[in-house]
Formats: C-alpha cells, structure tokens, sequence
C-alpha cells in the first residue's frame, strides 16, 4: 500500500504545521466555503432576503478569520434576532414538496452543510495544535446560523 505522505502538503496557517489535504482542517475550511457559496447563491435568488444574506455572508468570514488569526469572536447577536419566533416543526420533505422554486431547497442544502461546519469545528477543537483557534466562544453563532436557514425555508416554502 502506498504511503499518504507522498502527496504534497499545504501549510496551515492556524497551526502553522504542513498538514495532509485529507486533514480535517482542510475539511472545515472547505466545508465552510460550500455554505458560502449556497449563500451566494441565495444572495442572488432571495432579494427579499438579500441584507440578511450579506450579514451572513459577513459573519462566516469574520468567524474564518477569527479562527485563523485566533483573537475576536465574530458578531451573531444578528442570528439570534431572527430566531424571535416559535421553532418552524415542518419536515424536510414538507418544505420540498410545498415548495415554488429551488430557494426552499438550497436553503435546506445550506442548513444541512452548515450543521456538518458544526460538527467539523467541535473536532478541530479537540486537535491540541488547532484548540485555540476553535474556541467554545466562536463556535456560539453556528446552531443559529442553522436554525436561521431552516426557518427561512420553511417560509419561503409557504409563500
């Protein structure tokens, strides 16, 4: 079987370490980027919504660099005044069926990745070399960011 340590490795800027492409640092960062693009794209599909999707947009490179550069914790007190309504119980495939266009569906895929961010992060911040970049105080904003998609695509379903 053939060694994993012939392929190229890429400096990490959080650890500043070599690290495999296969690391998991690599897959949050990745991870982290997919849920942009969702919500460029929904930036572009959603104009109801376009000054939530920029704060978004805005939050999730400020928790980039927070992690990164390892000071600040990125502002969600934006995230938490969109939750101010009862909890949408609607199922996935509710929200699909229901819905007009593909916004219901791009905002569930967007929630969806989101919550696998989550969960890459709670990893990252069990890795020694990678702890203080991802710090229980950065991590606050991610549950809402999730719950704030869904929401959105249980309403934008019912429209």
């Amino acid at each position: 079987m053939e060694k994993a340590s012939g392929f190229p490795k890429f400096e990490c800027v959080i650890s500043n370490t070599n690290e495999e492409y296969d690391s998991e640092v690599e897959t949050f960062f990745t991870a982290l980027s997919s849920v942009m693009s969702d919500v460029g794209l929904l930036l572009l599909k959603d104009p109801q919504w376009i000054d939530n999707y920029k704060k978004i947009l805005t939050y999730l490179q400020d928790l980039e660099t927070s992690i990164i550069l390892k000071r600040g914790v990125p502002d969600s007190e934006f995230l938490k005044s969109l939750l101010l309504a009862e909890n949408p119980d609607d199922e996935i495939l509710d929200v699909l069926l229901r819905a007009k266009d593909d916004i219901p569906a791009i905002l569930t895929r967007a929630q969806t990745k989101a919550r696998d961010v989550g969960t890459l992060y709670v990893r990252m911040s069990r890795i020694p070399r990678f702890a203080d970049g991802f710090t229980v105080d950065r991590f606050q904003g991610l549950p809402h960011l999730r719950k704030v998609l869904w929401r959105r695509a249980v309403e934008y379903s019912k429209l």
